[in-house]
């Protein structure tokens, strides 16, 4: 079994845990979470590279920054109260199919 999908995932994770760790350093003024949000950016990257060994450039990252995206978007929706509109919704639906489409082309 390929584990790159697994590590994709997980790098989009940590990533989006280190975009909400950003918003809780409140622009670094709280070291903290800010110093922990760029140790998982740096873990996010880590994985990341892994994936790169078995999966293309293309693919890899549209999946890590499209999964990084929707995640984020529903996170903010739920942490912070953000409304999404339906176009919004729609871009999403579109990030989705595109990566969709990059899985299809690469296989």
């Amino acid at each position: 079994m390929n584990p790159a999908p697994l590590l994709l995932a997980l790098a989009a994770l940590l990533d989006v845990g280190a975009n909400a760790l950003l918003k809780k350093s409140d622009g670094f003024r709280r070291l903290g979470p800010g110093m922990l949000a760029l140790a998982l950016v740096l873990l996010a990257f880590g994985l990341l590279g892994v994936s790169l060994r078995t999966v293309p450039l293309a693919t890899a990252y549209a999946t890590w920054g499209g999964l990084g995206l929707a995640l984020s978007a529903l996170l903010s929706r739920r942490l912070d109260g953000t409304r999404l509109t339906p176009t919004a919704w729609a871009g999403l639906l579109l990030i989705g199919a595109s990566v969709a489409a990059l899985h299809h082309l690469h296989g």
